[in-house]
This record gives structure tokens, C-alpha cells and sequence, in this order.
């Protein structure tokens, strides 16, 4: 249900971020930033990121779509 939910309302069937690219430059930084401030109070410490396989947006430890790679770490 989850997959069919984010193909209707135009997000990554992966990671669930948007697709359109309906937000700015700006405010996507402002979100990433946010994220990953948020994760590192939980983590207590900076978190691993990857790009999520499907549409290459920046995927947090700890979030949907983060795949842990013991052999290969993306690190951004």
C-alpha cells in the first residue's frame, strides 16, 4: 500500500522523497540541513548518507530507503 501511496502522490517508491523537484534549491538545503541535525541528536553523531538508488536524493541513516552496506559505505 505504502508503494501504491507514493506513486499517486509523486514520490520515490524507495525513499519516499518528492520527484517533481517542487521545492527550491534553498528550501531543499534548509530540509537536508534539518534532517541531518535531527539524526545526528538521536545518533550522537554525524550520520552516513547515501543516494537513494531510484532518484538520487540524499537518503540519512535511520530514514527509509537507507540500505547498510557493510563492504561499501557512500559516504557524502
Amino acid at each position: 500500500m505504502r508503494y501504491v501511496w507514493r506513486r499517486l502522490t509523486g514520490r520515490c517508491t524507495k525513499c519516499g522523497q518528492w520527484l517533481n523537484g517542487h521545492q527550491t534549491a534553498s528550501q531543499r538545503v534548509v530540509d537536508l540541513n534539518a534532517r541531518a541535525s535531527r539524526i545526528t541528536e538521536i545518533l550522537g553523531r554525524l550520520p552516513r548518507a547515501q543516494n537513494c538508488g531510484r532518484c538520487n536524493h540524499i537518503v540519512f541513516e535511520e530514514e527509509q530507503g537507507f540500505v547498510q552496506r557493510y563492504l561499501l559505505v557512500d559516504i557524502v
